[in-house]
């Protein structure tokens, strides 16, 4: 879960920076120069062809950190209801009933996966049903049951609008990554300690790794690094230690409560942010055709 914290801190960072340049801006005498340019003068042929004017410009410089923020997430809402509609698609298809209530989906592919979206179901194609033998079927149904028992589905989704209103920062997509792959090392301890048998886990994991994820779906091989998977199940990579990861996730939520309380004091600090004396007042410092007016 630390992944997730750091995408809370990347999203509250985000929301921050587009508070502050909203409050703040307007206040410095940047913003004054910019919106008192005279630019029919500056650039006479550019600003009559194509109508500049100061105004327009730095009021779209000040809400452009907004409003790249409400473009991503439209972007992340218009995913969800695309990958939605592809798991009704799928339902649709649905050929029979597997192992835990599983729905089996026609599909020659090995397929093994749960629904990211909408009501919880795991999918398992008939192509699947006849690749994998007795114990792989019952490992591989076990980790989307993990999937589902441990509510990794809404710490996706949760991770996924984060991810969308940190997108302009660094590692955003890295934390994603390795917040999906965190999470499927816990359904895979889920799987080995429901039956006992990381080997039919491991076989299943190499199989469905040749096959593809069904869409708007968690599927059973992640997004990649299967061989760091299978190094964790044969006890290669041990994880870390329970106290260790303790330690880690209180310096993690510690520091989610700070950037809160950083993020509260965002817009008084914004606000009593000296402003730059200003030497001319807007009515000296405007365009000779706007004072004649």
């Amino acid at each position: 879960m630390v992944w997730f914290y750091s995408l809370c801190v990347r999203a509250l960072v985000a929301i921050g920076a587009a508070i502050f340049v909203l409050l703040y801006l307007p206040q410095t005498g940047l913003y004054d120069a910019v919106v008192q340019w005279c630019w029919h003068e500056a650039l006479p042929l550019v600003a009559t062809h194509l109508g500049l004017s100061g105004h327009p410009l730095v009021h779209a410089a000040i809400i452009l950190p907004g409003l790249a923020l409400a473009g991503s997430m439209v972007w992340a809402l218009f995913g969800f209801a695309r990958a939605w509609l592809a798991v009704r698609r799928r339902l649709r298809g649905a050929v029979g009933q597997g192992p835990h209530g599983s729905t089996i989906i026609e599909d020659s592919d090995i397929v093994v996966g749960v629904t990211g979206v909408g009501r919880s179901r795991i999918l398992i194609s008939d192509g699947a049903v006849g690749a994998l033998d007795a114990e792989e079927l019952e490992a591989s149904v076990n980790h989307e049951l993990g999937h589902i028992q441990r509510r990794h589905r809404p710490v996706l989704l949760f991770a996924s609008v984060l991810g969308a209103l940190g997108r302009t920062l660094p590692g955003t997509r890295t934390a994603e990554a390795e917040l999906r792959f965190s999470l499927e090392r816990d359904a895979d301890q889920y799987a080995v300690r429901r039956t006992r048998d990381p080997l039919a886990l491991a076989s299943a994991i190499c199989k469905a790794a040749t096959g593809h994820s069904p869409a708007g779906a968690l599927g059973l091989e992640g997004s990649g690094r299967v061989n760091l998977r299978l190094d964790y199940l044969e006890g290669v990579s041990a994880p870390a230690a329970p106290g260790l990861e303790r330690a880690v996730r209180a310096l993690a939520l510690a520091l989610i409560l700070t950037t809160l309380g950083l993020l509260a004091a965002v817009p008084s600090w914004a606000l009593a942010a000296p402003s730059a004396q200003h030497t001319l007042s807007t009515a000296d410092a405007s365009c000779p055709e706007d004072r004649g007016h």
